[in-house]
């Protein structure tokens, strides 16, 4: 990133600046993935991918909004302690939300029998 935003004459950026990017391109790879799937054709391979590309971007975020509030100028052991007990957190939490909003969501789909069989409505029920 760094070459190339001096190759386009962007300008100088933190390196704050630049682990917010890597974070933010992180998340890309899974949703060229199910671009090229067809989830006719293969739909275990396409729940697995989205549920993949689902983790990765929830992760990005968490990455992101901790490297935000990371102060490089002035790094201690207590400021890095502090970052990963942040991001462990927010990773942690989300994850518990997910948890229960995919059991929740997965006990009505079964009850609800116009949800079967078909991962679009699953989807749009969700």
């Amino acid at each position: 990133t760094v070459q190339l935003f001096k190759k386009l004459d962007i300008g100088f950026l933190d390196t704050v600046d630049y682990l917010g990017l890597g974070a933010i391109f992180s998340a890309t790879d899974s949703v060229c993935t199910l671009q090229v799937l067809d989830q006719e054709e293969t739909p275990l391979l396409y729940s697995l991918v989205f549920g993949e590309g689902v983790v990765n971007d929830a992760t990005s975020i968490v990455l992101f909004n901790a490297i935000l509030r990371f102060d490089l100028s002035h790094i201690t052991s207590s400021s890095a302690i502090h970052l990963l007990g942040n991001f462990f957190y927010l990773f942690g939490t989300s994850t518990a939300l997910g948890i229960a909003v995919g059991l929740i969501s997965a006990y009505i789909i079964k009850k609800l029998y116009f949800g079967r069989h078909s991962t679009d409505r699953e989807v749009a029920l969700m």
